[in-house]
């Protein structure tokens, strides 16, 4: 069993986890952490046991070619010039993005629960990457959400068409601390009778 140490450990790194692109964009992360943080995310729940992980780690100038690709799919959507630099751009904001995707299956609730599955490695790997000093973020945008930028960037990332990417994790060292976020609220409602 757990000791109430670690409790204190993991609610501390989990409450004070904060997106944070304020990063040393020269800073090269090792293979190995990056691959511990992989790790950490095919540990989620995952019911079935479908595996539907699918991470694409660009670092160098994979991240440019990347970038370019988006923006050509975005101009060709008719985008205006901020949007296409957006576009181009969004790749160099740290020195690894990874591309996280979810395996395509033909069951509608598998196909589903891949995505949750998938989401919940997320997590994992931010709470992962702030206990090893790393600063981390998940974006989403237009090469992931529209059809017509996300198809020509899952073929440069090698992803297949049938993928469903569900994030960007920007993933470097802090350059400096994150802000204060207030405390976060939920609805909560017991059921007990």
């Amino acid at each position: 069993m757990p000791s109430d140490s670690t409790w204190d450990i993991v609610s501390r790194v989990i409450r004070e986890r904060r997106s944070n692109l304020n990063v040393d964009k020269e800073r090269v992360i090792a293979d190995s952490i990056v691959d511990d943080l992989i790790d950490l995310a095919i540990w989620a729940p995952n019911h079935y046991r479908t595996n539907p992980f699918r991470v694409v780690v660009i670092t160098g100038a994979a991240r440019e070619r990347v970038g370019h690709v988006a923006a050509n799919a975005v101009a060709a959507q008719g985008a205006n010039e901020a949007g296409v630099e957006r576009q181009r751009s969004q790749f160099l904001r740290a020195p690894v993005v990874l591309a996280v995707a979810s395996a395509h299956n033909e069951d509608p609730v598998k196909e589903i629960e891949n995505r949750y599955a998938v989401s919940a490695g997320i997590e994992n790997l931010l709470i992962g990457a702030a206990a090893r000093g790393l600063a981390g973020a998940w974006r989403s945008g237009a090469a992931m959400i529209d059809p017509n930028v996300a198809g020509p960037v899952k073929d440069a990332l090698g992803l297949a068409a049938s993928d469903t990417i569900i994030g960007y994790v920007y993933l470097g060292y802090p350059i400096d601390a994150a802000g204060v976020r207030p405390a976060p609220t939920a609805q909560v409602t017991r059921l007990n009778a």
